[in-house]
């Protein structure tokens, strides 16, 4: 009889309650914090690592949400750990022998970010061990094909209608505002920065330069304009990896001259008058 099935088969869906236990987010910028407020939700206690963590995205964080300082400290205090961050050198391997040692045991890892930041030796270890119970991720593995502590997933997040438009509205909206003000967000090589404009926007100029992210390059650029007594209304810089970004707003437009002085200062890549 189904039913009678049915009651026999629940007990292969046996687990553990969420509620009290602690998650710990790794990442804590739009999605991480998102998962964190959901959890909360959930009356799951909450730890956060992100060392990048933008005052914009600190904004959105549940207050709820423990923020810790040290990754080693995170894993060693938590039942879950969630992955919410990009590959880049820092990240790659991030999560190695070092890290699943630190970690509880029957620890849970869910990783949905990227691939590469969890070695996969060492995770294969700790599989073997039991130091950790779980691994889930929609970054299937051939190794683990078969495995019962091994959940894969195919990538869903852009599978119904209303996230494909919402990617498509949310991709021009960016570009526009890049075209329009120069500020970068979601890139996959360049860092994320915005710098509000004055509610007179027509009234000043913006300057967008790239170049490569070493030393005294703002001085530089800075001095150019200077020299030819152009005043820096407000600014941004940041980096990421090999290359840095400016946002320059400038009290009166700057002349074809110190626009090509400005290029021709070694590693600058590109200048865009907006």
């Amino acid at each position: 009889e189904l039913s009678s099935l049915m009651e026999k088969e629940k007990s292969r869906f046996k687990g553990h309650e969420i509620a009290g236990k602690t998650l710990g987010v790794i990442g804590l910028g739009s999605i991480g914090s998102m998962v964190a407020e959901m959890a909360i939700n959930l009356d799951m206690k909450v730890q956060g690592y992100d060392p990048a963590l933008s005052v914009e995205a600190a904004w959105r964080l549940p207050s709820q949400v423990k923020r810790i300082e040290n990754l080693n400290s995170l894993v060693a205090n938590s039942d879950f750990i969630t992955l919410h961050i990009p590959v880049l050198d820092s990240t790659r391997n991030l999560i190695d022998a070092s890290m699943f040692a630190s970690m509880r045991e029957g620890t849970c890892l869910l990783n949905f970010a990227r691939d590469e930041i969890v070695d996969t030796e060492a995770l294969e270890d700790a599989l073997d061990s039991g130091k950790l119970v779980k691994y889930v991720s929609d970054f299937p593995r051939p190794q683990f094909v078969g495995r019962k502590d091994v959940i894969s997933m195919p990538h869903i997040g852009a599978s119904t209608r209303e996230a494909e438009e919402n990617c498509a509205v949310m991709a021009a909206n960016q570009l526009r505002d890049f075209l329009e003000n120069g500020n970068i967000k979601n890139s996959v090589n360049f860092p994320s920065l915005s710098l509000d404009r004055e509610v007179e926007a027509n009234k000043y100029t913006r300057l967008t330069i790239s170049n490569k992210n070493v030393p005294k390059m703002l001085g530089q650029i800075l001095s150019v304009l200077a020299d030819q007594n152009i005043n820096v209304i407000d600014m941004l810089n940041k980096s990421r990896g090999e290359i840095a970004y400016n946002l320059i707003d400038l009290e009166s437009p700057p002349s074809e001259e110190v626009v090509a002085a400005i290029i021709k200062i070694k590693n600058v890549i590109k200048v865009t008058v907006i």
